[in-house]
């Protein structure tokens, strides 16, 4: 029987203060290791984070307009991986989303933020599943044709971005997020949400 989680009890609340502003990826080893102290078993090696519960956790500044990252991966393992055994596709089936904003007082900098959202979030749905699979199937084969690896390597819903540590992050664009988000939150009846 595989668990089917949709909430997180006392965990993260909207509301709830975070003593800092977000820089260098704080926030999201605070709020991992916030969820650590309320009882939840925290995955700290390669995986998703939630292993338990089949959850992915991501932080998020809520007006960001980068890419969402989702993971990363060496040039090499994404040539040789397919995306059903890749670390980025565990990652993108069921995550709990914590959106934050930038509560410092006026006048007063690198204080606090407020947590606008936390829930979590069924991706697993075939149409959405097929987007990301076509883009990270798009880039790895980039990556085989040219022989190099460029800095950027962009799909439609997602892209590898290269990182200084010889690492590609894969992302998934703000607007396909925002589709994902919705589709999530429609449940799984709709199979005609999105266009093309």
């Amino acid at each position: 029987m595989t668990l089917h989680v949709t909430k997180l009890n006392n965990a993260i609340n909207v509301g709830d203060r975070i003593p800092m502003t977000q820089e260098h990826g704080n926030i999201g080893r605070y709020i991992e290791y916030a969820i650590k102290r309320k009882g939840y078993a925290l995955n700290r090696g390669k995986g998703i984070d939630l292993k338990g519960l089949h959850l992915e956790i991501k932080t998020r500044l809520a007006d960001s307009t980068s890419g969402h990252t989702v993971g990363a991966m060496l040039p090499t393992d994404i040539v040789e991986t397919e995306w059903e055994n890749s670390n980025i596709h565990d990652k993108v089936q069921k995550q709990y989303r914590v959106e934050y904003k930038d509560d410092s007082p006026v006048g007063e900098w690198n204080t606090c933020s407020i947590v606008t959202e936390a829930k979590v979030y069924d991706f697993t749905h075939p149409f959405i599943q097929e987007k990301l699979k076509k883009d990270y199937n798009f880039c790895r084969a980039q990556i085989v044709d040219n022989g190099f690896e460029p800095q950027y390597i962009s799909g439609d819903w997602a892209y590898l971005e290269m990182q200084p540590n010889g690492y590609y992050q894969f992302r998934i664009t703000p607007a396909a997020m925002k589709k994902m988000k919705t589709y999530s939150k429609q449940g799984k009846q709709n199979n005609l949400f999105f266009e093309e």
